[in-house]
């Protein structure tokens, strides 16, 4: 009997959650909190209507249709069930049987104000004004507190934003102080890209009713969503007075981990997401995100096991089993490598999911030397996402073309010295998977030396540059126009937005590996910085960065082809650099630092002008966060079976030798 109650309160928490998430429009946290729901009962009409909600507060009503229509099979008397239909029939333009829906909602409940609301929209629409005036009268008479609101939030549904906000708008000039047309404004501000709008109404409205917990939340993940450190920092507050005002909201404990961690506050992120785990244990993402943590500070065991309890929530998250291979130390069992098998033959399995399973089982193959089955996930990941994807080699290839053409020798000589002097950064660039990681741990282990994370102020500075353009229109010509103090203010600028991120050392590194199109720009910017370029041999590093599904960026990674032609590219730049800035990037070999450590290492330190200390050489007992897939690798001794792993793929890597086949000679590839 107990049993049945304590279930019976966790399946009303799980609902509860998702209509916070809605609330908040959190949608794919929702839908992914309601799924868990109806694998258990799939017959539970509360969570299949709100499932229709869901879609249709995104503009998608044709989804919404079967579980509405599921519900009221079930449960026929569901009054909210008939005007949620009758919602999503409007929405798709079939007015009869919109109509049909809500007069069957109304016989089950007389008094209800939205559906009285609609009825009399829809009748409107149809021009039976007179019939509409009534049904708006009636919904009057029901409660007028809410009728302007209620209609706002109906033209928002329709997509009429511009007509929603002159009702928010009305209504606050009537009533100032009416905090949930303010929370409703801001975002609704925000949904048209106006955050900074948004955070100023949120905070008037909290301002007015500092206990209104949910403004706190949607001002949390406002901050959230901007970039800089200071805004993570205010995003923190935000999220812990909205977890005071509702200490068991498993949601604002969930996002309060998230910006902890992005902070660098892993431990605090470990709390925070372990206490919403403790208020509601099936939150898969919310264990995944604890694995993630666990596993850039170097807890294995405990990150494991967070991922194992993300599938045990939900056993067609791919995710999850792609963090695990992603581990590159965890080797899958049979029975999970037949459940991986089984999840992709699934017709309603998403695609992302997907994805993340074939990666997986790439890995899990290689790990038993099944090459030729290996190769063949893998190919059919990179596949499916370069078909989800918008990389354009051709436009890569012409940026770069511009940025060698602007960074002659007659420029750097101009403007020699014109940055901010500061010395304290160390750009360790490259291709990823080409032992940037191992570089950072190195350099780490000094004394005198600070590791950080990837850092992306250099790419967006080239970005705003560029005015904001994603295509970099102005950059990096729009330099030629700027003034010696111009320069070293944005050196000066570099400085200030990384120190959030810096403790007290002198020296610090930025890792960003893209950043080798900008070295132009460093050197200009921060003349005295040091550079390292990772280089590892071609077919290691491209067939390495196949292999490996990145969480964002690295759009070239999807197909063999191109990933030889950033390749080359790459080599390309790089050449330049050295041509153009005789001595100024150091290269660091991995196959070289693998067979030569001391040596290469002592020439690492040399050329960052710092002592050699014995700790370098025993990086792998450095405890500190390491975010990259190579996280786990670095944690031990440099190790010599990672050296030419290619050749276990060579029979199926013809397109790749012949894309790097420009630096056949120069890198022995071979035919």
């Amino acid at each position: 009997m107990n049993q049945e109650k304590d279930i019976q309160v966790s399946v009303k928490e799980a609902y509860s959650n998702a209509v916070s998430l809605l609330e908040l429009g959190n949608y794919e946290l929702a839908e992914k909190q309601l799924a868990e729901i109806l694998i258990n009962y799939p017959n539970d009409p509360n969570a299949l209507r709100l499932s229709g909600v869901s879609s249709i507060d995104q503009g998608k009503p044709e989804i919404a249709l079967i579980p509405l229509q599921k519900a009221l099979k079930i449960a026929p008397d569901f009054s909210q069930a008939h005007e949620d239909l009758g919602t999503a029939w409007f929405l798709l333009g079939d007015l009869k049987k919109s109509e049909v829906c809500l007069k069957a909602a109304l016989k089950l409940d007389p008094l209800k104000f939205s559906t009285w609301k609609s009825l009399g929209d829809l009748l409107s629409d149809q021009g039976k004004n007179e019939e509409a005036n009534k049904a708006y009268e009636k919904a009057l008479s029901t409660n007028t507190k809410y009728s302007d609101l209620t209609k706002a939030m109906t033209l928002v549904r329709k997509g009429q934003i511009g007509e929603a906000e002159k009702i928010y708008k009305q209504i606050l000039t009537d009533d100032p102080k009416n905090v949930d047309a303010l929370r409703l404004l801001a975002l609704l501000t925000t949904k048209g890209g106006a955050v900074d709008q948004g955070i100023m109404i949120l905070k008037k409205c909290i301002e007015i009713a500092p206990d209104y917990a949910l403004a706190w939340g949607n001002l949390a993940n406002m901050y959230r969503q901007k970039e800089g450190y200071e805004n993570l920092d205010k995003s923190i507050y935000c999220f812990k007075k909205a977890t005071e005002l509702r200490p068991n909201w498993a949601e604002g404990w969930a996002g309060l981990g998230t910006v902890y961690t992005r902070s660098s506050l892993h431990e605090e992120g470990i709390v925070a997401y372990k206490k919403s785990i403790s208020i509601k244990k099936d939150q898969p993402r919310v264990h995944l995100s604890l694995g993630h943590v666990y596993k850039t500070t170097g807890k294995q065991n405990q990150s494991i096991n967070s991922y194992k309890d993300a599938i045990k929530y939900f056993d067609m998250f791919g995710e999850a089993y792609w963090s695990l291979a992603n581990l590159k130390t965890y080797n899958f069992s049979n029975e999970e490598i037949k459940l991986m098998e089984l999840q992709i033959t699934k017709e309603d399995l998403l695609e992302r999911e997907k994805v993340h399973f074939l990666f997986a089982l790439g890995k899990a193959y290689e790990d038993r030397k099944d090459y030729k089955k290996s190769f063949n996930y893998y190919d059919q990941g990179n596949d499916l996402n370069r078909g989800r994807s918008t990389y354009d080699p051709k436009a890569v290839e012409a940026i770069s073309q511009r940025i060698l053409n602007f960074f002659d020798e007659d420029l750097i000589k101009n403007k020699n010295n014109w940055g901010h002097t500061a010395p304290d950064p160390i750009f360790i660039v490259g291709l990823p998977r080409s032992g940037s990681t191992l570089i950072e741990q190195i350099l780490s282990s000094h004394s005198k030396v600070e590791g950080t994370m990837e850092l992306p102020n250099i790419l967006n500075m080239a970005r705003e540059l560029g005015t904001g353009t994603k295509d970099q229109t102005n950059y990096p010509e729009v330099l030629s126009k700027l003034s010696k103090n111009e320069i070293e203010s944005l050196g000066k600028k570099y400085l200030s937005e990384t120190k959030f991120i810096r403790s007290n050392l002198p020296i610090f590194i930025d890792k960003m590996p893209n950043n080798f199109s900008h070295i132009g720009l460093i050197h200009l910017i921060l003349p005295n910085a040091k550079i390292i370029d990772a280089r590892r041999n071609p077919l290691d590093t491209c067939f390495s960065c196949y292999k490996q599904l990145f969480a964002r960026g690295q759009m070239f990674t999807y197909d063999l082809n191109e990933i030889a032609r950033y390749y080359v590219n790459y080599i390309k730049l790089m050449d330049h650099w050295d041509e153009v800035l005789p001595g100024k990037v150091h290269k660091v070999v991995y196959e070289e630092m693998v067979q030569n450590q001391e040596q290469e290492t002592r020439k690492l330190l040399n050329y960052c002008n710092l002592p050699f200390e014995e700790q370098c050489l025993n990086f792998y007992e450095t405890k500190r966060a390491v975010k990259t897939a190579s996280s786990e690798q670095v944690r031990q001794p440099i190790y010599e079976r990672s050296l030419q792993l290619w050749k276990h793929y060579e029979e199926y890597l013809d397109q790749l030798k012949l894309g790097l086949s420009p630096l056949k000679e120069r890198f022995n590839i071979p035919n």
